[in-house]
């Protein structure tokens, strides 16, 4: 999926852009504009300029959209990336996006904003950015309170509920991934996804984190719905560590957050008994406000010691990552 600020232009349309398939060579980018409302033949123009990097220059190379024509669910057009620069923390590329809506003789509709490309999944038990195993260290915080720079500089992700627009166009910007969490307080499921949706559209948020409060089926629908718009963004779900690990988890879901109070231990049976996915930790240290990623050092070492506390000599559980509030 592929992500950006808030576009601006003249009668901005929204637009979705999404990341398909692509290597180290090569990316396809589509861009798809919702039913303009307008009459006559219309078509999508444009292209991507880049890359932009804070910490890198790059001579800028273009691609122009190609338009696919209409369909029920908009205009889509797609533009092919060669040697694209994908976004990461240590090397946050952008590309300039600028899209218009075209009828006959004249430009209805102008946007432009900066996307990112986010390679990003799941393999077995872990989390994988930009063809590497990711281990976040995150650490809550609110947006307004959070300095995107001492997050950067600490290596850390910021964890943040209901993650405003100008707090994730700075995370895009200065390179700092984010782990969004959706409010328990808003739970209806067509706002929810809307939510997923408009998160995924910014490359620093990496994972969603669904409350544990939301029912499972209202979990599957939102996930379902949500699968064909988030692109690579990685949905987990609130698991409670002190009882017993679910057996199973909804469909779309790709992992789970095991969330425990201060000092407290998962139940036993997340050693053996946890389903196959991705697992990050959450604890709240009852420190106060946390600042650093050493907290979660001191639960990674934690939960390490607690793998073997049964006497077992093999490997213990292998947490995805690690979170602390």
């Amino acid at each position: 999926m592929t992500a950006g600020d808030a576009f601006t232009g003249t009668a901005a349309p929204t637009l979705r852009v999404v990341l398909g398939p692509c290597d180290d060579m090569r990316a396809e980018v589509y861009v798809r504009v919702p039913p303009p409302g307008a009459s006559g033949p219309l078509r999508l123009e444009g292209g991507l300029t880049g890359p932009e990097c804070r910490r890198s220059i790059t001579l800028p190379a273009t691609a122009t959209l190609t338009d696919l024509g209409p369909s029920e669910a908009g205009l889509l057009a797609k533009a092919v990336l060669t040697e694209p620069a994908f976004w990461t923390p240590d090397l946050p590329n952008l590309y300039r996006l600028t899209a218009r809506v075209v009828g006959v003789g004249r430009t209805l509709t102008e946007a432009t904003g900066l996307v990112g490309l986010r390679r990003s999944g799941v393999r077995g038990r872990s989390l994988w950015l930009e063809g590497r195993r990711w281990v976040p260290r995150g650490v809550a915080c609110s947006a307004v309170a959070c300095d995107v720079q001492a997050f950067r500089d600490g290596a850390a992700a910021a964890v943040v509920t209901e993650p405003p627009e100008p707090f994730l166009t700075a995370a895009d910007e200065a390179g700092v991934a984010v782990i969004a969490v959706a409010d328990q307080r808003r739970v209806g499921t067509e706002d929810l996804v809307g939510r997923i949706t408009t998160w995924a559209m910014h490359p620093s948020v990496v994972v969603t984190i669904l409350p544990e409060s939301l029912a499972e089926r209202s979990v599957e629908i939102a996930a379902a719905e949500a699968r064909r718009l988030k692109g690579t963004m990685i949905l987990v779900r609130g698991a409670a560590g002190v009882v017993q690990p679910p057996t199973g988890i909804p469909p779309g879901v790709d992992g789970l957050c095991v969330m425990l109070d201060a000092d407290a231990r998962p139940h036993d049976a997340w050693r053996g008994s946890a389903p196959p996915v991705p697992l990050l930790a959450w604890q709240r240290t009852g420190e106060g406000r946390v600042t650093d990623r050493s907290a979660c050092d001191r639960l990674q070492a934690a939960l390490a010691a607690w793998g073997l506390a049964d006497g077992r000599t093999e490997r213990p559980l292998d947490w995805a990552g690690y979170i602390v509030s």
